[in-house]
């Protein structure tokens, strides 16, 4: 009886440590996904001033199922209700597309990813 209750006390320890080591593993690469998202901005034409926030998501899951591991949300000042989706994939920052709410039709959708792939987004 002992014997199973230190087997179980160890196993409960172990997992504890892996969960918090994944933990701080999303947390330190989020902020490197974060510097490089604002490296890609910038090499589009935009600067750290036009973003009004950066939201990253992380999933195990999504990774298990063959989806995007990191989702990125992008909002400029300038367009308040629209994101500007992303992905890190293979170490670099790759543009998905845009939403928002409410959803905007096809023909807004194709001139926001348009207009933000000239860098001529926040044109005005």
């Amino acid at each position: 009886m002992v014997k199973k209750k230190k087997a179980f006390i160890i196993g409960v320890v172990v997992l504890v440590v892996i969960v918090f080591a994944l933990n701080l593993n999303v947390f330190v690469v989020k902020k490197f996904i974060k510097t490089y998202t604002y490296a890609e901005l910038e090499n589009r034409g935009y600067t750290a001033q036009d973003v009004s926030e950066i939201i990253i998501k992380h999933s195990y899951l999504n990774r298990i199922l063959s989806y995007n591991e990191w989702i990125i949300s992008v909002e400029f000042k300038k367009e308040p209700d629209v994101l500007f989706r992303f992905t890190y994939r293979n170490d670099k920052i790759i543009f998905e597309g845009v939403s928002s709410e409410p959803m905007l039709d096809k023909e807004e959708i194709l001139d926001y990813s348009e207009r933000f792939k000239n860098g001529t987004l926040l044109l005005e």
